[in-house]
């Protein structure tokens, strides 16, 4: 009985483990964007170029590995249906010590499942 529920385990880790989309990001440095909460310092506006260049890499992401790469969402927003949005400041957010009138965000959509659907960049 031990033995079986073992195997039945290692196959359910395997299968899921699996199934999940490996986090490659190329040059994009996420600990400077890590580091840059709410764009407020301006790093973040410097590595623009790098994340344009990695944001197809994020469709199809799970949240979690959403959060690894891009740290915690300045916003989140439940949307109907259970989608949820992730808001990431690129310019300094209203909160900053210098502001930036209409700052640029990154937009991360998921569906009901976790999984990134839409990255934009407004």
């Amino acid at each position: 009985m031990k033995r079986s529920f073992a195997y039945f385990l290692m196959i359910c880790l395997i299968t899921t483990s699996a199934c999940t989309k490996r986090l490659d990001l190329g040059s994009f440095d996420s600990e400077i964007w890590k580091s840059d909460l709410k764009g407020c310092s301006g790093k973040r506006a410097e590595i623009i170029d790098q994340l344009i260049e990695v944001k197809p890499k994020l469709l199809g992401l799970y949240q979690k590995s959403i959060i690894k790469a891009l740290g915690q969402p300045e916003e989140q927003e439940l949307f109907k249906r259970s989608q949820t949005y992730y808001v990431y400041y690129i310019d300094g957010a209203p909160t900053c010590e210098n502001p930036v009138e209409s700052p640029r965000i990154l937009e991360v959509r998921f569906t009901s499942l976790g999984i990134a659907n839409e990255v934009n960049i407004k």
